[in-house]
């Protein structure tokens, strides 16, 4: 039997990842082993109050230091922490990774050192082209913002960079047709890649944190719905975490040589997932947590990282 051609090739290099991300699909469905969750009534002492929630909001969104749809950048340094430090500590990517700020500086207040944000709303780490449908074209506005930023991370040189981002997002090709299913996870796999390429050489440390579970409901409004049953408002754990996005995440953070955290279970500790834990109120909407709950997670992300302890400020 005589050579593929190159086209014959490329067509089963790509039947293959095609095949290989099916499998990954089929095969990490199983959620991990979770107690049951408990019922009760929303918890007096609720933090944030059902109210306040909705603002509960990291300071870079109240000091203009977080991005918004339409690329305007920050004025500001948009640097927190010590700013006298020689340590750097950065985070990259959009609203799901601004949503762990607070317990990144507090980490970064621990130790002594300086952060960085960096984020835009609706705006992916990974290198691609982001489709809004209100807008019906790709968002030249998120290209451009994460080029800067890849620019600033490079000049800051940090030693640790915290890399998010949300898995819901439409991506379009290079003639601005939008992708679904296996094409736009190849797409978004590819364009990770690239980004975390980029990243290793400019940074001591790159680490992945995964996306974090969601909401099928809108907690606060649940809540005030249902104040006798938090159960009422909690998602099933198959509906809030997606174990194939989850295990893409993994191993392209393993393949890049980056470090990878998974705060499903900190966010999701039992089944199906609350959306109180204690008296923390963990979503201020359907899709990102407190700023309350997120400074609540500080110690844990501190071990994640393989940071020595120390003690509180």
């Amino acid at each position: 039997m005589g050579m593929p051609s190159a086209r014959a090739s490329a067509s089963l290099s790509l039947a293959a990842r095609a095949s290989a991300i099916v499998a990954l699909s089929a095969a990490a469905t199983a959620p991990a082993a979770r107690p049951s969750t408990l019922d009760g009534p929303v918890p007096r002492n609720l933090r944030p109050t059902l109210g306040a929630a909705p603002w509960d909001y990291p300071q870079p969104y109240l000091d203009g230091c977080h991005t918004g749809w339409d690329g305007k950048p920050s004025v500001n340094a948009c640097l927190y922490g010590n700013l006298r430090s020689r340590t750097t500590i950065a985070i990259f990517g959009d609203s799901h990774a601004l949503a762990w700020f607070p317990a990144v500086q507090r980490v970064a207040e621990r130790q002594g050192w300086r952060l960085l944000n960096l984020t835009m709303s609706a705006c992916p780490p990974a290198d691609v082209r982001l489709w809004v449908p209100s807008w019906n074209r790709v968002s030249s506005e998120c290209t451009s913002w994460r080029e800067q930023a890849i620019r600033r991370l490079a000049r800051e040189r940090p030693a640790i960079i915290l890399v998010s981002g949300t898995r819901g997002f439409q991506l379009a090709d290079s003639s601005g047709t939008v992708l679904s299913g296996v094409a736009r996870t190849m797409a978004w796999e590819a364009g990770m890649k690239r980004t975390l390429a980029r990243l290793r050489p400019v940074a001591g440390r790159v680490i992945v944190i995964a996306d974090t579970p969601l909401s099928r409901v809108d907690p606060p409004v649940c809540l005030a719905q249902h104040p006798t049953s938090v159960l009422a408002c909690s998602t099933p754990v198959a509906a809030a975490i997606n174990q194939s996005w989850l295990e893409a995440e993994r191993r392209l953070a393993g393949q890049a040589g980056a470090g990878f955290i998974d705060p499903s279970l900190w966010v999701c500790p039992s089944s199906p997932c609350p959306v109180v834990i204690g008296n923390a109120l963990i979503f201020r909407n359907a899709g990102h947590l407190t700023a309350t709950f997120a400074a609540t997670m500080s110690r844990r992300l501190e071990q994640a990282m393989a940071l020595p302890a120390t003690a509180a400020v």
